[in-house]
């Protein structure tokens, strides 16, 4: 089974379509943060084209979990949401900056309050998100559906950008962490950094005693990695300013002993 939620008024053909709005017509009407209709593990694919930023975070993070939920083993998730960095660059710079402020806060929802926008991603978030569920072998997706996940934002008179973050991963493994339990703590917490707070689960869970496992958090210890970098190039471009200052010092000293 192929599952394409949030479906709307779109019926793409092979796709079991689920949306929270009776009013679309959905195979399926449910809240993608609890599709108990659909069995675990009985799913190949889940299409999610432009839904999760019409949820409050970290209600996002449990349904993506649930996503993992009813895919099988090898199961490829597609997720598309508006690119959040694309859209700020563009914001930034004064592209179009009506159209992108729009995007960003969703002006559909004036007409339909499911259409309002609550959270936004950029693609380092999903993909901590996904990793820490055991998804992996990420790939760029393109859409078949005429849907937002091919959306763009106009740039001049004739030029374009695409404003649709469409990331693609497969189901590798079982979630790193409990994800019910994480959902928790995000709700308690929802302000602290992700990766953050899966590290502090994990070392709740690791045995008295015993260090964590830090090697199943790669992005904490890149980042860590990375400030580490920071750090050494810092010091020494304080050991060359001082150098620079003992040196000018040193001049005026010299010359006068000339």
């Amino acid at each position: 089974m192929k599952l394409y939620v949030g479906s709307h008024t779109y019926r793409p053909a092979g796709y079991v379509t689920v949306d929270i709005d009776p009013a679309s017509n959905p195979d399926i009407v449910a809240d993608i943060l609890d599709m108990a209709v659909v069995e675990s593990a009985s799913c190949d694919e889940v299409v999610a084209g432009h839904v999760l930023e019409h949820m409050e975070w970290p209600d996002s993070f449990a349904a993506i979990a649930e996503f993992s939920r009813v895919l099988k083993q090898g199961g490829v998730l597609r997720i598309a949401v508006p690119d959040m960095a694309a859209l700020t660059r563009m914001l930034l710079s004064g592209e179009a900056a009506f159209h992108v402020m729009g995007l960003i806060y969703g002006l559909g929802g004036r007409v339909n309050t499911f259409e309002r926008h609550r959270y936004g991603f950029t693609p380092g978030m999903l993909v901590d998100i996904l990793e820490t569920l055991g998804f992996g072998e990420f790939d760029w997706w393109n859409s078949g559906v005429p849907d937002a996940s091919n959306g763009w934002v106009p740039r001049g008179l004739q030029e374009r950008i695409g404003m649709s973050l469409n990331i693609e991963a497969r189901k590798l493994a079982s979630p790193t962490i409990d994800p019910k339990a994480l959902h928790q703590e995000l709700l308690r917490t929802p302000m602290d950094d992700f990766v953050s707070i899966v590290a502090r689960l994990r070392a709740r869970q690791a045995p008295d005693g015993l260090r964590p496992d830090l090697a199943v958090s790669p992005k904490l210890l890149q980042l860590m990695h990375f400030q580490l970098i920071e750090a050494q190039q810092r010091i020494r471009y304080l050991e060359d300013v001082v150098q620079s200052v003992s040196r000018q010092a040193a001049a005026p000293d010299q010359a006068s002993e000339e």
